[in-house]
């Protein structure tokens, strides 16, 4: 099955860039069992890089109550709710961005999984937090036993 990691987020906005860490760190260790993509912007940019895979897996900053700092969870694609940004009308959520592409015959993924990670700072700064920091390992874990999990079926 034809497989793209991508890992969102910037560089420059602290944990916010925890996607873009363990997308370098499954393409480390994945030794070309799937492609692996580094994106500063969601929405429709995010579906154009699935664009021709049978399967995405996805890697975000999340900032959502209830979800502490360091934490790994598996989101469902309904949870991610209808918009990016009430303000920004040149963006959108990658459940409206996919049902565009594939309202216009593009051809995207039929699987694709979310994995994000409980940030804790946002502010501008290169560097991730400890408990952010130590989630990328965990999350490069997750992201490599799906992997081969879907390769041993």
């Amino acid at each position: 099955m034809r497989t793209v990691v991508i890992g969102i987020g910037n560089p420059v906005r602290a944990d916010d860039a925890v996607g873009l860490h363990v997308a370098r760190a499954v393409r480390q260790r994945a030794r070309g069992a799937c492609d692996v993509e580094e994106l500063w912007a969601g929405g429709l940019r995010l579906v154009e890089a699935m664009c021709g895979y049978e399967q995405a897996i996805v890697v975000d900053a999340l900032a959502t109550e209830g979800v502490a700092p360091g934490s790994v969870v598996r989101v469902g694609l309904d949870d991610l709710g209808a918009c990016r940004s009430v303000a920004c009308v040149h963006d959108t959520s990658l459940p409206t961005g996919l049902a565009l592409w594939r309202e216009a015959g593009m051809d995207v993924p039929s699987r694709i999984t979310v994995y994000g990670i409980g940030v804790e700072d946002l502010s501008l700064r290169e560097q991730l937090t400890p408990a952010v920091a130590a989630a990328v390992s965990r999350a490069a874990e997750a992201v490599l036993s799906q992997l081969d999990e879907e390769t041993a079926a």
